[in-house]
């Protein structure tokens, strides 16, 4: 079986996913040790990319050095438009690609395509969903092996499906950690038993639980910004453990006493719970303080739920970021003595 692998990687504190070399190391392994079910293997990837000032540097796919160190057949697009493969192909791979395989091409191949996913579909669909399952604490996730459809992101026949616990306090990367040898070992049987092989047996309809859809959008900068009104603690603590870099446009001004001025702050983590707070202040929620006991050089801001919350460090939009904490603790403490 001729094995087409799409996939592209991205870096994990951006926007972690399945790493698809893991996936493309398991299929070559698959093919060393059964050729007869896996004759050959290309990899579909996208570009490079021109980052840095200037765009003068040019930051190389991963993926792209594992396909040469294992002699693999490689393939780099940006769009399928005119795309055609060099040679036909009897199975698609895709892993954390990103673009929609066209019907063309899923239908060109003998046995369609296969894509992994990591939830329990049709739990979580859609681009984001490793963050979803942390931001609505989810006890649990898992991994999907899907026929792949020809015009619709995760919405093929399910042919195998495994449960696995979130981890308290768990990260994205966490769960990347554990999800991927998953798919791995998933994708590996799947594979070597032929169940990408007609008739296709669908998983869902095995008597296993009926999962309710529904949708992890892909993550936006709005998802860090911090409602101060509506966000607790807990919120503020679990957003910056899955998202980081939280931030809100409402700090600066109060911590200056000018609301005709409106700077963004980024707000560096983790965050903690002051347990001490000031008692001749009256929690509101936004209210930045400064800290009692301190030297005056931190200070904190009540959640919606009370509670007095400390980043580890700021940032002020468009000044340096050294003494930016100090600067708006000064402010504070002007406020304070007048």
């Amino acid at each position: 079986m001729s094995c087409c692998h799409c996939c592209t990687t991205f870096p994990r504190t951006q926007n972690p996913r399945l790493d698809p070399i893991q996936f493309n190391r398991t299929l070559y392994e698959l093919q060393q040790r059964r050729s007869d079910k896996v004759a050959s293997i290309d990899v579909l990837c996208r570009p490079d990319k021109r980052t840095g000032r200037g765009l003068k540097q040019i930051s190389e796919v991963p993926i792209k050095g594992i396909a040469s160190e294992l002699e693999l057949g490689l393939h780099q697009i940006d769009t399928f438009k005119n795309w055609q493969p060099p040679k036909p192909f009897d199975l698609i791979v895709a892993v954390s690609f990103g673009l929609l395989v066209p019907a063309r091409l899923i239908n060109g191949a003998q046995y369609g395509g296969l894509n992994l996913h990591p939830s329990l579909l049709p739990d979580l669909r859609g681009p984001a969903p490793i963050q979803h399952t942390l931001l609505r604490q989810h006890a649990s996730t898992g991994i999907t092996l899907q026929t792949m459809h020809p015009t619709r992101f995760d919405h093929g026949m399910i042919l195998d499906q495994e449960e696995a616990p979130v981890p308290p306090q768990s990260t994205p990367e966490d769960l990347v950690d554990m999800l991927g040898p998953l798919g791995a070992r998933m994708l590996a049987k799947g594979v070597e038993s032929g169940i990408f092989v007609p008739p296709l047996t669908d998983f869902a309809n095995s008597g296993s639980p009926i999962i309710e859809p529904s949708h992890a959008p892909k993550i936006t900068p709005e998802d860090r910004h911090i409602d101060w009104k509506s966000w607790t603690a807990e919120m503020v603590q679990t957003r910056d453990r899955v998202l980081g870099r939280l931030w809100d446009s409402t700090t600066f001004a109060s911590c200056m006493n000018d609301t005709t001025t409106a700077k963004r702050i980024t707000y560096v983590g983790p965050w903690t719970i002051f347990p001490a707070p000031p008692r001749d202040v009256i929690p509101r929620p936004g209210l930045p303080v400064l800290l009692p006991d301190q030297k005056s050089t931190s200070f904190g801001i009540w959640s919606a739920d009370a509670q007095l919350m400390v980043p580890q460090g700021v940032t002020i939009d468009g000044e340096p970021k050294a003494g930016a904490g100090q600067k708006l603790a000064h402010a504070l403490r002007k406020r304070r003595g007048a």
